[in-house]
Order: C-alpha cells, then sequence, then structure tokens
C-alpha cells in the first residue's frame, strides 16, 4: 500500500456500542454533568427537599427507537451514613420544549456573512436550496422547504402525513456530555477581565447540550427552558432526512462540547466550542458570553470543516480553549486565542465533501483562531495552523484525539500531549513562535503495545499530573469502542492503562519509550471476578535510571474485551477510572470495572493514603457506564501543627457513576486522602512554569 494511502475507516454507530444488540430498554441514561451547589444560582424551590445540598446533576435521558430524548436537572445528596441519592428531577427540558411556541423559540445558523435566524425568510439561498430537497440528498427539489424549516424549529402541524411524526421535539443525545457555564473562571487578574467577571456573574446560568435533531441547545440551568438553539450549517444537506417518515436513526451534533474563555474584538468572550462527532466532519465556536440574548453578542463565530482542510476528521473527544503570544506593534505582552483540536478519526474516508483523500487519514492537531471574523475564508498559517504527526501504519486506523495542554504563568500554551489511535502518545511544542508545524525526525513519546507487539489505541484525553524530582506523568488507558465490530470477540486484544514520564526541558530521547521501560503493575483474577488484586514492586518514577513510567494490563482483556474509553479523574493524589468490558458475545451486555490507584505509583492505596504493594480495585459494576465519575467534593480538615512543624490536610470526595441502563447511582464510595500541606507531587498540572521551577528548586508550595 502506498505510504500516502489513506488508513482503514472505523465504523462508526449512531447508537450505544457499549449495548446489547437487540434486547437495549428504550430508555437510555447519557453521560451526567454535575455542578457543585456553590457554583450554582439560586436553586430551584423545594428541589433539596430536606436535605442539604450537594449538587446538581444534569443528565440526559434518550429513546433510540423514537429519536427522542430530554435533559433533566435533580439534585444529589449524601445522607449521613455516607450513602449517596439522586432525588426527583425539579426540571424536564423535553416537557418545558414542548410547551413552548415553536413561533418564539430563538433558533440561529450560519450565513455567509455571520449569524442568521433559522427561519425561511432569513436564511440564505444556498441554505434554502439544502432543506427545500426531498430525502435523500441529491433527490430533488419538493417544494416544502419552508414548511420543513418549521417542522424543524418544533411545529407538529404536518406530523403523522407530510412529515415524520416525533415522540419529542427534542432528539436524543447519545454521545454528547452536558457543559455548565455559569460565572467566569476567575483565571487572569487585568482590570479588563476583572470588568467582564462581574458581569459574567449576573448572567443567566447555561447547560448547553448537542442532540440529533440537528441542533446544540442552551437551557437556562435554573428553570430548564430553552435560552437558544444553533443550527450548524454544516448539517444542512442532512436535515431534510430528519422529517422522511420511514427516517432511520442517524447522528447530527453528536458530539463533545468545551467552554473556555478568550479575548476577541477587543473584549473578554465566553465561548463554546462543539463538534459534531459522528454527525458530520466539522467544529462550530459560539459566543455564549451572554446566553438569554445570543445575538447582542457575537453570535456564531465560525465554523470548520473537512471542505476547510482535508485532514480534518470526524472529532469525537473535546476541543481545548488556550492563548498563545501574538505580535505586538506597542510592544506589550499580547495573545490570540485559539480552540486546540485533534483531528479525529475517517480524515481519509471520502463522506461527501471535496476531501483530499490522498493528503488526509493522518493524525493533525489543528489550533484554529477564535477571532476569525465569520467571512473571512480558512487560511493556513493565519488564521489557524495545523500539525502532521509522521505516517503511520497504513493497515491500522489513524486520527488524533484529544489533547490534554500545559500552560505557563500568563496561562500561554507551551505543550500539549495527545494519542492518536495507533497508539502513539505524541508532545506537541509551542514554546517556538508560529507557525507551527511538523518537525523533522519527530517520534512519539511512547507506543502503546500489547506484550505481543500488537498497537493499543489511545481514544480518550490523556490526564497529567506533577511527577516527583520534576516532569510530568501523562496517564491514558487504550481501546476504543466507536463501533459494534469493536464488540466482536475474534478482534479482542489485550488493553492497558499507562502512565508515561515525560520532561520538556530534558534531552530529547534516541527512541520512544517501550513497555520494557515502565514497572509493571499486575492484575490478578479471573474476568468474572467481583474485584482484581493488583501488585507491583514500589518505585519512584523520573529521569535517570529509574522507571520512565507504569502499565497495568487489564486481566484477560483478550476473552473478555476489557478496554478504557473515558479519561481518568483525579482526586487527591488518587486516580479513578472505569473500564467497559463487552463479554464473550457480540449482542452480551457490558459491565464496567471501576479503578482507583495511586496516580504515581500505579498501586492501590491503604487508609493512610499510601500505596500499597498489593491491595484490591477493579470492582466490577452491576451496569455500564458512560463518562467520567462525578466527584462531590466533602470536607477539607487540617490538623494541628506538630512539634516538628508538619501539618497534614485531609480531604474526603465522593465518588458518583450512575449506570446506563438502570439509571440508578452505582455503589462507588468515597475516596479519602491525606497528605502534607503545600505537597505538589500529586497535583493536576495546571500551570507548566510554576510547577517546573517548584521542580528544580525541590521546593514546596
Amino acid at each position: 500500500m502506498p505510504a500516502h494511502a489513506a488508513p482503514p475507516a472505523v465504523t462508526l454507530d449512531d447508537g450505544v456500542p457499549a449495548l446489547a444488540c437487540g434486547t437495549r430498554p428504550q430508555l437510555l441514561h447519557g453521560p451526567a454533568l454535575a455542578v457543585s451547589a456553590q457554583q450554582l444560582a439560586p436553586v430551584p424551590a423545594g428541589e433539596w427537599g430536606q436535605a442539604g445540598p450537594d449538587a446538581a446533576v444534569f443528565r440526559t435521558t434518550f429513546d433510540l427507537a423514537t429519536a427522542s430524548g430530554t435533559l433533566t436537572r435533580a439534585a444529589v445528596v449524601r445522607d449521613a451514613d455516607g450513602a449517596v441519592r439522586l432525588l426527583d428531577p425539579s426540571w424536564d427540558a423535553a416537557a418545558l420544549l414542548a410547551a413552548t411556541d415553536p413561533a418564539q423559540r430563538h433558533i440561529y445558523t450560519s450565513g455567509p456573512a455571520g449569524t442568521v435566524p433559522f427561519t425561511w425568510s432569513a436564511l440564505p439561498d444556498s441554505l434554502r436550496a439544502l432543506l427545500d430537497t426531498r430525502p435523500p440528498p441529491g433527490s430533488g427539489r419538493d417544494g416544502l422547504g419552508e414548511a420543513r424549516v418549521a417542522w424543524l424549529r418544533g411545529d407538529r402541524t404536518l406530523e403523522g402525513t407530510t412529515f415524520r411524526r416525533r415522540a419529542s421535539v427534542l432528539g436524543d443525545a447519545v454521545h454528547g456530555t452536558p457543559v455548565y457555564v455559569g460565572a467566569a473562571a476567575g483565571r487572569y487578574a487585568d482590570s479588563a477581565y476583572a470588568a467582564f467577571a462581574r458581569r459574567a456573574r449576573s448572567r443567566v446560568q447555561a447547560v448547553y447540550l448537542g442532540a440529533n435533531d440537528g441542533m446544540l441547545h442552551a437551557f437556562d440551568a435554573a428553570a430548564g427552558r430553552e435560552l437558544f438553539a444553533y443550527v450548524p450549517a454544516l448539517l444542512a444537506g442532512a436535515l431534510g432526512e430528519l422529517t422522511a417518515p420511514a427516517y432511520v436513526h442517524r447522528a447530527y451534533v453528536d458530539g463533545p462540547l468545551a467552554a473556555g474563555e478568550a479575548v476577541i474584538g477587543g473584549q473578554w468572550r465566553s465561548v463554546l466550542v462543539g463538534s459534531t462527532g459522528g454527525g458530520a466532519q466539522g467544529v462550530f465556536a459560539l459566543d455564549v458570553t451572554d446566553p438569554a440574548d445570543f445575538t447582542a453578542g457575537l453570535g456564531a463565530l465560525w465554523e470548520f470543516t473537512d471542505r476547510d482542510d482535508a485532514a480534518l476528521g470526524n472529532v469525537m473527544q473535546a476541543a481545548q480553549v488556550a492563548r498563545l503570544p501574538a505580535r505586538s506593534a506597542d510592544g506589550r505582552p499580547a495573545y490570540r486565542y485559539f480552540a486546540v483540536v485533534g483531528n479525529g478519526l475517517d480524515s481519509g474516508v471520502a463522506d461527501g465533501a471535496a476531501d483530499d483523500v490522498a493528503g488526509a487519514g493522518h493524525g493533525a492537531l489543528f489550533l484554529l483562531a477564535l477571532d476569525k471574523p465569520p467571512a473571512q475564508p480558512w487560511r493556513r498559517d493565519t488564521n489557524y495552523y495545523r500539525i502532521d504527526t509522521p505516517p503511520g501504519d497504513a493497515a491500522l486506523p489513524d486520527g488524533l484525539g484529544a489533547a490534554a495542554i500545559v500552560t505557563d504563568d500568563n496561562d500561554v500554551l507551551r505543550h500539549a500531549y495527545a494519542g492518536d489511535m495507533q497508539g502513539n502518545l505524541w508532545r506537541f511544542d509551542f514554546t517556538v513562535s508560529a507557525p507551527w508545524r511538523q518537525r523533522t525526525g519527530w517520534q512519539p513519546l511512547f507506543v502503546a503495545r500489547d506484550a505481543a507487539g500488537n498497537r493499543q489505541p489511545i481514544a480518550q484525553q490523556p490526564k497529567l499530573v506533577y511527577a516527583e524530582g520534576g516532569g510530568y506523568l501523562v496517564l491514558f488507558g487504550t481501546g476504543s469502542l466507536y463501533g459494534r465490530g469493536e464488540r466482536d470477540p475474534a478482534g479482542f486484544r489485550p488493553q492497558s492503562f499507562y502512565a508515561i514520564y515525560d520532561d520538556p526541558a530534558a534531552p530529547a530521547r534516541p527512541a520512544p519509550l517501550r513497555r520494557a521501560d515502565l514497572v509493571e503493575r499486575r492484575a490478578d483474577g479471573t474476568d468474572d471476578a467481583t474485584s482484581f488484586v493488583v501488585a507491583g514492586r514500589r518505585a519512584t518514577i523520573g529521569s535517570g535510571d529509574r522507571p520512565q513510567g507504569w502499565y497495568l494490563d487489564f486481566s484477560s482483556g483478550a476473552a473478555s474485551g476489557e478496554r478504557s474509553i473515558a479519561s481518568a479523574v483525579l482526586v487527591g493524589g488518587k486516580l479513578l477510572f472505569s473500564t467497559v468490558v463487552p463479554g464473550r458475545a457480540p449482542c452480551a451486555d457490558s459491565a464496567s470495572r471501576q479503578y482507583v490507584l495511586d496516580a504515581l505509583a500505579g498501586l492501590p492505596t491503604g487508609g493512610d493514603g499510601l500505596p500499597l504493594t498489593q491491595g484490591g480495585t477493579g470492582v466490577l459494576l452491576p451496569d455500564f457506564v458512560d463518562g467520567q465519575a462525578l466527584l462531590l467534593p466533602g470536607p477539607r480538615n487540617r490538623s494541628v501543627r506538630q512539634p516538628d512543624g508538619r501539618v497534614t490536610v485531609h480531604d474526603t470526595t465522593a465518588v458518583v457513576r450512575f449506570g446506563a441502563v438502570a439509571g440508578a447511582a452505582l455503589p462507588a464510595g468515597a475516596s479519602a486522602a491525606t497528605w502534607p500541606a503545600g505537597r505538589l507531587s500529586w497535583r493536576e498540572v495546571a500551570n507548566w512554569r510554576q510547577l517546573h521551577r517548584f521542580a528544580v528548586q525541590g521546593r514546596a508550595r
């Protein structure tokens, strides 16, 4: 096969590949979002009942048979015995939307010059032509464009005759996770940002969700009413299929969302970067500074698709918002803000766009300028940058996932770490000036392979922690589950979880790290065991002759198909992640396992929070868990100062997971941690220069 040929495609499923083929229940539950009581506006009257508030959980429920769904808000409380309970929802977005006059909804899309209302009279001719076409696309005009737009807005007059009858105006959200935007993040100290933060305190707090009704929805977090909706113009050619009486479920706005803050046009703004996931090869950015009045701001900032750059695929993981230095006429510090996006899956697949297939199919990291004017064409090395990874194995699928970013004292991007579908872990260097391109002789930091040498795909955003003595540990699991073909036991391969050491300030290694450079952690137990015993020798990870990381192979992975598809979470020095266990039959129900390990050592911990040479973890859960665990922080207690001057801090955090089928809170327990006050070694990386300085000087703050 020629070196430039596109690798094989990953078959994307518009449903939930982890669940059984023909026996799944009608109602399923998607990933949940927990927002602490301290972050929320005044809660709805009576929501908490007699219990004290811990958090509100925003969660999707959907029915693939009817292509319908909803989003609810419910309180989570902890009883005196530590048990976690989910109370009845205080609102249901689908019910509220059903009671809304379609003509009064605030729905928008993008035209050649910027944001336009999603009404027939306001749409540009190019979008009208696409919406006036009978499905499937390319079947010719049918004169129903205006009625079709009315149906998409929620008008149900022609349902059951001309158009499909819906169970709900709000569509299903299979892979979308709600994103909450409330007060400003508080990351900067300048006066302009302080003024922005003061204004943000009084705005309507919103929850955003993409759905397979073709829209990104913004809901009032307190009341549940829809504030506005956005229809990505890149989906316009496929919207007609939604109205067809013989509609077959497919993905639309079915990708992840990410919120951030950026200076655009000299003003601080809250921005939302979204992806259409398996629905199309594209991403979009919105100004959500004032969700109650979308058009009072900049509205839709831009859309970026594979028509703009053929290396963009189906983006299945969330973007990041980052700032980088910019040229300044007066010599003062200036910055430009970008959406940092891995190119995703199947960029080499011709999907109807003008793909240069021969130039696509590899991994790539995009930096998309958030300040690009809507009418300005995309130009590489001007308003966007693309850093290609070297071509990999042409016999395997490729594509880069989400990046974990490292910033300096000024929150300027310094490095980004991301993995690809061929098991390569890459570090991208932004300490040099633009334009950023592939470096000569560039090689991955590490290549994930099982004991037999088979490559292991990395399909999640890595996590970073500060390593003892300087540098970082990059933490990630392997395995993917994008389509039902990956449930076939004939294709199961062992998968693993890795911690890889890296110090960007050290000289480059002559070759990528291998598993022989890491210390092993063993999981002993059969694939049907209720838990595993994880064991290994204590070792300090770091530079020189020390192990360059650790790895844990999932027990019986080749037989059970166990794999890690969702990013871990970090709390109190502990690494928490769940795996999916598809089982030995292609149509069996999947289960999940929950692991809790010391992030630096890769070993279970004892009651004192210190790593053990062996201990139990990998608890089998009675339901499939979709997404990350939810963390409910508890009280933090500081001890009195000891005679030797030591002070310790004790945290207890409730860990909550919800099953996708039953929907109930699963027994996940709590994570307790005790450490010396000021200790940095367990911390998740948030500031590159500051943490590196502490590492070099051997100091703790």
